[in-house]
């Protein structure tokens, strides 16, 4: 896995409000990571109150719609250190914005008929191995080319399982890169 520096994405600075689980650096990372492919549709499994949703619409201005996938309120989360971290009222923060889409299903459930293809998918949810993997080749189906971005959160957090699920998808042969001093992964999809 190769491992990116900040000035090699071309990261600036974002302003704003950020969610108490992306900091303003990792938001300015994501973004620099999502603007490289000019998207149009945009999706995010854990969109929790939907701060980091704002921020992207806020800044992309080809975003045309975001779609926020969060579970319902008072679901258990698989995970014992997440298990609090189920937003009472998902998606909030960019309702307003009538380019925002919330979705409240539990990932596992979904497939690709559920959900339109898209240009970026932004994997923050359920931080289990399972839901990961299971997010992410979904992801890598509805990315619709000729190039699109695939971004993780929690690589190399050890609380969490994401970086055996991100590991077992290299050893697949997945071209995962990881960010310098962040616990952000990434892939650019070629179709």
């Amino acid at each position: 896995m190769r491992k990116f520096t900040r000035a090699e994405l071309g990261v600036v600075p974002l302003h704003g409000a950020f969610s108490k689980y992306l900091n303003s650096h990792e938001t300015s990372i994501l973004y620099a990571l999502i603007a490289s492919v000019a998207p149009r549709v945009m999706i995010e499994f854990g969109c929790h109150e939907g701060i980091t949703a704002k921020r992207m619409l806020e800044n992309l201005p080809t975003l045309q719609k975001y779609i926020g996938i969060d579970v319902p309120h008072g679901h258990r989360a698989t995970l014992r250190c997440q298990q609090d971290e189920t937003p009472a009222d998902a998606g909030w923060y960019a309702a307003a914005d009538s380019r925002f889409f919330l979705l409240l299903a539990r990932s596992q459930m979904l497939r690709t008929g559920h959900l339109e293809s898209c240009d970026a998918v932004f994997i923050d949810g359920d931080h289990s191995e399972h839901a990961v993997l299971h997010e992410s080749r979904l992801a890598r189906r509805l990315i619709r080319g000729p190039v699109g971005m695939i971004v993780w959160h929690d690589y190399g957090n050890s609380a969490v399982e994401v970086t055996q699920a991100l590991d077992q998808l290299c050893y697949e042969g997945w071209p995962i890169n990881c960010v310098e001093d962040s616990w952000l992964a990434f892939m650019r999809v070629e179709k």
